[in-house]
């Protein structure tokens, strides 16, 4: 009999791996597009340029496809086999990690409009309510992954 408990736990771990690439790169970007600091360092021009916050975005796209890839092969292969703790909680991780794909996503478009934005032009676009639209999604995102988060600690003791 396979250890389905082992492999749900590994499935979490994999899902924080990829939370904590998230969080470092949405730190980043905090810390060098939002900040008194980063004001400054724009008017001297010495800021990190919006395409690479952009790219830096970009680089957790493929991370959780790859995460969201191996949750579904899960799923496929031995959803049916897990007693009911492994998969009350297989779904709440199931959520989370959907919510923060989601998230990701939301990122990833918010920089995109900064990015169109910081070109400049006076066709641009990228006006203060689209963007304002994106930061809402991006919030909103943030605040889901985050109350599933917390369900997800909660049940943790069904499977750790």
């Amino acid at each position: 009999m396979k250890n389905y408990r082992e492999q749900i736990k590994n499935l979490s771990f994999v899902v924080n791996d990829g939370l904590t690439a998230y969080i470092t790169i949405h730190d980043k970007i905090f810390k060098e597009a939002a900040t008194l600091k980063s004001f400054l360092k724009n008017i001297f021009g010495l800021a990190v340029p919006m395409s690479q916050l952009l790219q830096d975005a970009e680089t957790l796209i493929p991370i959780w496809d790859g995460i969201t890839g191996k949750i579904e092969s899960f799923r496929r292969d031995a959803y049916p086999s897990i007693n009911e703790d492994e998969r009350f909680y297989f779904e709440i991780l199931n959520r989370y990690a959907e919510a923060v794909n989601e998230t990701v996503s939301a990122l990833v478009e918010r920089q995109r409009l900064l990015n169109e934005r910081s070109k400049g032009g006076r066709n641009n676009p990228v006006n203060w309510n689209v963007y304002q639209d994106a930061e809402r999604k991006y919030q909103s995102a943030v605040q889901k992954y985050m109350a599933i988060g917390q369900e997800l600690n909660n049940a943790s003791h069904m499977v750790f």
